[in-house]
């Protein structure tokens, strides 16, 4: 199963280098990329509960989890908040940003980008529910209640949530529950083409997985970026799915390739990388650019040579991490 790794370091990458990016990529490209890069690993979830196709308890799964996404989103939460508190003592930082981060802790809404632990967590865990309950009439209540939390959440979140940092604080739980709902309809759905994969393509030459993955990859391209279809479920349950499936497809074929390691060692080690280039890594090189340029904002092209040197910087920090702070990934 390379090919999970594949998708998921190619997604990962794609995270830093838009975090990165700016003003270089047509508007298209990054819409498309978007689209895709945090849903695809709700998906490769979703696909890998299809593959084992073993049933597992919802304490089971939480014991599990807990140790792979709860320990690391806690303890990379306190690494974060001591560099900030350090970035805070030098003067960089304000007291009101620290106490921000420690309330977004506490929210599960998450510092940066560790909001995607809790989505993925309780997103799993609702559809492990769901699918070991095996009642058609609580799969449809759930995606009912679901739709219409994220509908109205949507509409708050559009009139209000950019009123104050008042109304930011109020919001920051209920776009954490936002979150998880939208992550398991995407694992439900990556479990479910993992099934139809199965019993219509596992066994079809190489040449199809590339040439479906090729054409998914258009649509979705096409769906994110240029198409004008502007329905709610569309946005819920298609579109976040187009991009991942035909990345999967891909990444079936790539496994042959020698290139496809790189893409495979930041999908095994995603976890570290997700968690320390933008509120660490990141932030060390807006303060390099204010020095060197005047402003922290990274635009044109230097923001593609920071992000290169951000990937080199990043090698080190995730050897010591799986060497001497294994802890911090939940080993």
């Amino acid at each position: 199963m390379r090919y999970i790794d594949i998708l998921k370091g190619f997604s990962i990458l794609c995270i830093v280098l838009l975090h990165f990016e700016e003003g270089v990529f047509p508007l298209w490209l990054n819409w498309w990329i978007g689209n895709f890069m945090i849903t695809a690993f709700y998906f490769t979830s979703g696909w890998l509960f299809g593959l084992k196709d073993q049933s597992v308890s919802v304490k089971d799964l939480c014991r599990k989890r807990w140790k792979s996404l709860g320990k690391p989103y806690l303890w990379f939460s306190l690494v974060i908040i001591i560099f900030d508190l350090i970035l805070f003592m030098v003067g960089y930082y304000d007291l009101k940003m620290i106490l921000r981060e420690v309330y977004k802790t506490l929210t599960l809404r998450g510092i940066g980008t560790l909001w995607f632990l809790p989505a993925l967590f309780g997103g799993e865990v609702i559809f492990v529910f769901l699918r070991n309950k095996k009642r058609l009439w609580l799969w449809g209540l759930a995606l009912v209640l679901s739709l219409a939390y994220t509908y109205f959440y949507g509409y708050w979140a559009t009139l209000y949530r950019n009123i104050n940092a008042t109304y930011q604080l109020i919001d920051a739980p209920f776009l954490t529950l936002n979150n998880i709902i939208r992550a398991w309809i995407v694992v439900a759905c990556g479990y479910a083409l993992q099934w139809g994969y199965t019993k219509t393509m596992a066994q079809k030459p190489m040449w199809l997985n590339v040439a479906m993955g090729a054409a998914v990859c258009g649509l979705s391209i096409y769906f994110s970026s240029f198409s004008t279809v502007n329905l709610y479920c569309f946005s819920i349950f298609f579109a976040p799915v187009l991009g991942p499936l035909g990345l999967l497809l891909l990444a079936i074929a790539a496994e042959r390739l020698k290139c496809s390691r790189f893409f495979e060692y930041w999908g095994v080690n995603s976890l570290a990388l997700m968690a320390t280039h933008y509120s660490i890594v990141l932030v060390l090189f807006q303060m390099l650019n204010l020095y060197l340029y005047g402003q922290t904002k990274l635009t044109g092209v230097i923001s593609l040579v920071f992000f290169v040197l951000a990937i080199l910087i990043e090698y080190p920090i995730v050897e010591i991490i799986n060497k001497r702070f294994k802890f911090l990934l939940g080993k």
